[in-house]
């Protein structure tokens, strides 16, 4: 057999910090185990992630990064602001029904682009329409939600499983919208702050730096 080969990476990887910056080297997703905890970490071509999935001291480990690190630029407020106007254009507070909005970026044009891809939608849940070819190159998948309704469903929690990128819950479109975001590495749906995709116009509110704001003080 010839010694030439060289071995396939591995799906899930498993290691042990050795510096803050370790690569990421697994094709799917990794754990690492840091001196600030525990985390799972994934690249895609537009970012890579380290997401805590708990936050306990190891002494004698050097602490691993958190956070989002894009190779493209983050979002600008404009792409937001437009999604939200379409949102509330598109249908009135009493005849509301949920959209859903692929955002991605557009190799040709080198910008973030976004388009409307609901089927199916009625006022409380909607789906994707995976058929488009801007689904296959998403990578922030958002949702409008009807009026008070602040979290992720579990009927959500069963579409985005499996899936690794952002995802969004845009709330209220018609009076104070609020936005909710996580990011999605195949089996793990972790919190993250809207400050780490990108800069929301002014007037939408962070529902999880709000639960953070809650939880500090209580």
């Amino acid at each position: 057999m010839s010694s030439n080969l060289i071995a396939p990476p591995k799906l899930v990887g498993h290691r042990i910090a050795a510096s803050e910056n370790d690569p990421i080297d697994a094709a799917l997703f990794e754990y690492l185990l840091a001196g600030n905890g525990l985390f799972v970490r994934a690249k895609r071509r537009e970012f890579s992630v380290s997401l805590p999935l708990s936050m306990r001291k190891i002494w004698g480990l050097p602490n691993g990064a958190i956070g989002i690190s894009w190779t493209k630029p983050r979002i600008p407020a404009s792409l937001w602001q437009e999604i939200l106007s379409h949102a509330q254009q598109t249908h009135s507070s009493s005849s509301f029904k949920e959209e859903v909005y692929l955002i991605f970026w557009d190799r040709v044009l080198g910008s973030w682009k976004w388009r409307a891809s609901g089927r199916e939608s009625n006022w409380a849940s909607t789906i994707a329409d995976d058929t488009l070819h801007e689904y296959a190159d998403c990578c922030v998948e958002l949702h409008t939600h009807p009026p008070g309704a602040l979290n992720f469903s579990r009927a959500d929690d069963r579409d985005e499983l499996g899936k690794f990128r952002i995802f969004a819950i845009l709330v209220d479109v018609h009076d104070k919208p609020k936005i909710r975001f996580r990011c999605g590495v195949y089996d793990h749906l972790v919190p993250i702050p809207a400050t780490w995709v990108g800069e929301m116009p002014g007037g939408v509110l962070d529902l999880n730096e709000i639960d953070a704001l809650v939880e500090m003080l209580s």
